[in-house]
């Protein structure tokens, strides 16, 4: 995922309401959210790496991944995918906070990560300045930086989403949240080392960049309500016009 905007334990009705989309280059094959089978996880599929971007367990549990922006640099040993990260965490029985700190994360490129193993909300990442952190109910947003960093587009869903939490979710005004095309003024652009032409159009919520075969592909929606049941909306892009699924069920 590039952009994770997520409400915990903040509605005592609907302790998890979350959004998120995913960026990528058209080109790298993909594949919509589908039930994975014998495993339980309901996950799309990048079928370069076969990895995936955000993960739900049928017993309640997800992860979702973004890549770390920053400069790139020369890499003697090849990463392995990220994409892996939450998979391997919803097939193992392992808690969140333990997963983490068994993690080799100097084995892969750039990444923040969010679990969720039914007890606690754990973030992880394999920047120099970041820590392991148990999250306390709250409202968190994240993209391709730091946790709750003041990237516009990070602040604007947060904001948004803060705003709406007083009536139940709806996945139309989730997923219009998440489809804003607006870009932010150059001022507030974030500088992660690459091009200001990239920075501008990397500040949109919604990315649509044809001149670079990149885009917003995915938009999901999802919340769970204080009885257990799961609502999630993925809305895919890939198309000529956009497709949406939804799944539903009972932890």
């Amino acid at each position: 995922m590039c952009l994770i905007v997520l409400a915990h334990q903040l509605n005592a009705d609907y302790p998890l309401i979350m959004a998120a989309n995913r960026d990528e280059f058209r080109q790298r094959p993909t594949q919509s959210m589908h039930w994975w089978p014998d495993i339980e996880i309901l996950a799309g599929k990048d079928l370069q790496a076969s990895g995936t971007w955000l993960a739900l367990h049928k017993d309640g549990r997800w992860a979702a991944v973004t890549n770390f922006r920053r400069a790139a640099h020369y890499n003697l040993t090849p990463f392995k995918s990220r994409g892996h990260l939450a998979i391997d965490f919803l097939q193992q029985q392992k808690s969140a906070l333990v997963f983490t700190h068994t993690l080799q994360t100097d084995q892969f490129a750039g990444f923040n990560l969010l679990l969720w193993d039914n007890q606690q909300l754990v973030f992880c990442s394999n920047e120099k300045a970041a820590e392991v952190q148990v999250l306390a109910a709250g409202l968190y947003g994240l993209s391709n930086g730091c946790l709750n960093s003041n990237w516009p587009k990070v602040e604007h869903v947060k904001k948004i989403l803060q705003g709406s939490l007083h009536q139940p979710p709806q996945h139309q005004q989730l997923q219009k949240m998440m489809q804003d095309t607006s870009i932010a003024a150059d001022q507030s652009l974030p500088n992660t080392g690459i091009a200001i032409a990239w920075e501008r159009r990397l500040s949109a919520c919604f990315i649509d960049a044809p001149e670079y075969a990149y885009g917003t592909r995915t938009c999901i929606s999802l919340y769970r309500d204080h009885l257990g049941h799961m609502d999630v909306q993925e809305t895919s892009f890939d198309g000529l016009r956009p497709t949406e699924q939804y799944f539903s069920w009972h932890i």
